[in-house]
């Protein structure tokens, strides 16, 4: 829309640094004037829409090409269930820790290296160690893990 505009514009700059006649401009010459400018404001148009033709045609064509193979049946999302499949942790590593304050419940250290792929990934704010009577147990806190995303392997 600021292109014809502007094209009238420089037409119009085009045409009045040429000299002047001392009596101004007649009729003839502001008919012809505003005659060149609408033509070009009509060719600016044609190129705009045949630009938005040309556009829509490709995003068409592309849309329709025939979706692509991928080897042994792999999935097309494959990224994206790879990074949701790393937020999900083996229940079987869930345990009851009991504590002269109590029974705490968290993912056990060893059994998370042993059985998940991911264990450096696990947020550090997570990370927790209680005291039993054999000893301190290092792991990571259920809690704090589904704030943070995370959720366990086990079907309800």
């Amino acid at each position: 829309m600021l292109k014809p505009l502007i094209a009238g514009i420089t037409a119009l700059s085009l045409t009045l640094a040429t000299p002047l006649q001392a009596g101004g401009l007649d009729r003839d010459d502001v008919g012809k004037l505003i005659l060149g400018i609408a033509a070009i404001a009509a060719l600016n148009a044609a190129l705009e829409n045949r630009r938005e033709d040309r556009s829509t045609t490709q995003v068409r064509d592309r849309d329709m090409r025939a979706p692509r193979v991928t080897p042994n049946n792999a999935n097309r999302w494959s990224d994206l269930n790879r990074q949701t499949n790393r937020r999900v942790i083996p229940h079987a590593c869930l345990r009851n820790i009991e504590t002269r304050f109590g029974t705490q419940r968290m993912f056990g250290l060893r059994c998370l290296e042993r059985n998940y792929n991911h264990v450096n990934s696990l947020p550090d704010r997570c990370a927790v160690r209680v005291y039993t009577n054999n000893g301190p147990r290092r792991g990571y806190d259920p809690l704090c893990l589904r704030e943070q995303g995370y959720r366990s392997d086990r079907r309800h």
